[in-house]
């Protein structure tokens, strides 16, 4: 009987308690309702609203980013719109990225589950054409599909339409590069070869805030109008990498993970792994001679992109890394790990962290030199901090782009 007694008034307590969270949510002081309750109780209270606003984070992280929430947004296209840089926080990263994983394995089930309803439907429109057959009603259904197809016939080709410049400076990231894409083939610029500091400058002009997202991704990718242009493109460039090109890069960031753990992380005389190669599951980090000075105020970097990402073989890149070793360059360098998934979406395959900005320009001249030709894309930048936030070039480059367009109010 105690027992019982015990149950209800627990079930009473609880009920009181969602009660006077109902009435915080609603807007109701939260002083005015703990006021005169018991401690226990203001305990048990401040307990569930905790739970509660735990479980609205945890919510709000399985939740696709509103710059990628796209209507009919698919899997493969968040994966590849989706970018993250590797934060100087690792914890950062390892959050976003399991958050990405989450909502890119969320959607997928969604669409497994419809082609299971879609391949029903194609499975029930066969047995209906079937019985339609016996029935003698053959005819009809082939109207029936006619009709189908004139109706979803595409509608003939129409003068390209652009936005006029008050409607330009409301969009921003994919959706304004889609816009300035469509600009630049009418004017027939071809973005994909200008630098990335013309870029900017274009979008500036042209009054369209693309952000750091495309100015980080390879230049192919600006002359996309739209997502699904951009995601096929991508499957293309992707096939031209040889499987074992694939295999042997593969090999390479596994034997170079390992070495980031051991005690002796020399690969070449002064060349050695970075320890965060280890955690990383995007970048390959090494230090060259002296490396690069502690995370400051200011980093300067070079970088560059190659035509051909079939022709960086392991042994041309640890070539590379001694070539800039004998010129005396001191500072880091960063590669990617996935030659497929990662190296054709970047515009900065290879990065060189130098010591000082003559480094970095040593660097890129070493690169010019050793590369040649097949380098595709090139650059100097700086990282920064910003209003007492590390910023990367990109972002600093986005920053500028956005103060141009819509300069903030003073």
């Amino acid at each position: 009987m105690e027992s019982q007694r015990d149950n209800l008034n627990i079930s009473a307590a609880e009920k009181k308690i969602e009660e006077y969270v109902e009435r915080i949510k609603n807007g109701e002081s939260r002083d005015s309702i703990f006021q005169g309750l018991p401690p226990s109780f203001t305990s048990a209270l401040e307990k569930r609203l905790s739970e509660i606003s735990q479980e609205n984070k945890d919510n709000e992280m399985d939740t696709i980013p509103s710059k990628y929430a796209f209507d009919g947004i698919d899997s493969e296209t968040l994966d590849f719109i989706w970018t993250i840089p590797e934060y100087i926080d690792e914890d950062k990263t390892r959050k976003i990225k399991e958050w990405k994983a989450r909502c890119v394995a969320a959607l997928k089930k969604q669409e497994e589950k419809h082609n299971k309803i879609t391949e029903r439907k194609v499975e029930d429109n066969k047995k209906i054409k079937e019985i339609r057959s016996l029935l003698g009603i053959e005819e009809f259904a082939k109207d029936a599909e006619t009709q189908g197809e004139t109706i979803d016939a595409p509608s003939s080709n129409k003068d390209v339409e652009f936005l006029n410049i008050e409607e330009r400076k409301k969009l921003s990231g994919w959706s304004a590069s889609y816009e300035l894409a469509k600009i630049a083939k009418y004017q027939g610029v071809d973005l994909s070869k200008i630098s990335r500091e013309d870029y900017v400058d274009f979008a500036i002009k042209n009054h369209l805030a693309i952000d750091d997202d495309q100015l980080r991704l390879a230049p192919w990718q600006r002359m996309g109008t739209s997502v699904n242009e951009i995601v096929l493109e991508n499957r293309k460039i992707k096939a031209r990498i040889k499987p074992e090109s694939e295999k042997e890069f593969a090999r390479f960031s596994y034997l170079m993970k390992e070495k980031a753990g051991e005690e002796n992380r020399f690969i070449s005389e002064n060349i050695r792994v970075r320890q965060g190669t280890q955690k990383s599951d995007s970048w390959l980090f090494f230090g060259i001679n002296n490396g690069a000075a502690e995370v400051g105020q200011e980093t300067y970097k070079s970088y560059f992109s190659l035509k051909d990402l079939n022709t960086l073989t392991p042994e041309r890149f640890i070539d590379f890394m001694k070539s800039l070793r004998d010129s005396g360059y001191n500072g880091d360098i960063k590669i990617f790990q996935d030659m497929s998934e990662q190296g054709v979406r970047l515009n900065d395959q290879v990065v060189m962290h130098g010591a000082s900005e003559e480094d970095a320009r040593l660097a890129l001249a070493v690169a010019e030199k050793f590369f040649g030709i097949d380098i595709e894309h090139k650059s100097v930048g700086k990282d920064e901090v910003v209003d007492g936030k590390n910023m990367s070039y990109s972002q600093i480059l986005a920053k500028k782009i956005r103060n141009s367009i819509n300069p903030p109010n003073k």
